[in-house]
């Protein structure tokens, strides 16, 4: 965050003083954004902080809370094992063809590694959940949040 906060706050002191703004703010920006939010994932999962439909949750929670849980854990192991699948071809297909980003001509697949990487991580974590290699999830209470 700091990264992403110190290339905008150079090209907007470039472009204003200097009238020469740092040409791959976009791209960089983008790129850190991206790579970060996907990386974060794992880490959601293993915490158990995804954003919930609470009123839906709470409803059923009471009346079949192992069986939600089951559920919720299988749905998130095969979407997160089809995200897998189509992410290797598309790094694949960068990596094969050195892409890079349109303005700064960076390299785009170190950046897109972050994809793969981050869903298979939080694969393993929703597998470990259901198999029982890992805790099950404790949902935080509201009042925890604040």
């Amino acid at each position: 965050m700091v990264g992403i906060v110190g290339i905008i706050t150079t090209s907007v002191v470039m472009r204003r003083f200097f009238n020469s703004p740092v040409h791959i703010t976009e791209d960089m920006v983008g790129l850190m954004l991206s790579a970060m939010l996907f990386l974060a994932l794992p880490l959601v999962t293993l915490r158990a902080e995804h954003v919930r439909v609470s009123i839906v949750a709470d409803a059923l929670q009471s009346r079949i809370p192992r069986l939600l849980r089951i559920a919720a854990m299988l749905v998130g192991v095969l979407f997160f094992g089809w995200i897998l699948l189509e992410a290797i071809p598309w790094f694949e297909f960068a990596w094969k063809r050195n892409l890079k980003s349109e303005t700064a001509r960076v390299l785009l697949y170190p950046w897109m590694a972050a994809l793969p990487l981050s869903v298979a991580v939080t694969w393993v974590i929703f597998a470990g959940r259901l198999l029982g290699l890992l805790a099950p999830e404790r949902p935080h209470a509201p009042e925890e949040l604040q």
